[in-house]
């Protein structure tokens, strides 16, 4: 046995291994580059779709309902305005009891 085959069959089997080297390195440059294209995702419970709702519907409605005071305000300088203090009394008692449970 010479020394020059065994020096070629040393060289075959490390250009072997150099070329499996490579692949395994390029499948792993293609899994990472897999892996950075896939996109992150967030989903919303229904609970906060509800809140975002609610809020754009708050967005939207105004803090004053100008016609209820503009009839109001017309009640009272007419001098028709009536309290109806069951009806105020009712409504305190239901918060009340909203604020209990």
């Amino acid at each position: 046995m010479k020394i020059e085959n065994l020096y070629q069959k040393f060289n075959i089997q490390n250009s072997e291994q150099i070329k499996q080297t490579q692949s395994e390195t390029q499948k792993t440059a293609e899994n990472q580059q897999q892996t950075s294209l896939r996109e992150d995702r967030v989903e919303l419970s229904q609970t906060a779709k509800d809140i975002k709702k609610i809020e754009s519907v708050l967005k939207t409605t105004p803090d004053v309902r100008t016609e209820k005071v503009k009839a109001i305000k017309e009640q009272i300088e007419a001098g028709t305005y009536q309290v109806d203090s069951k009806k105020i009394a009712n409504a305190m008692l239901a918060d009340l009891l909203k604020d209990l449970a």
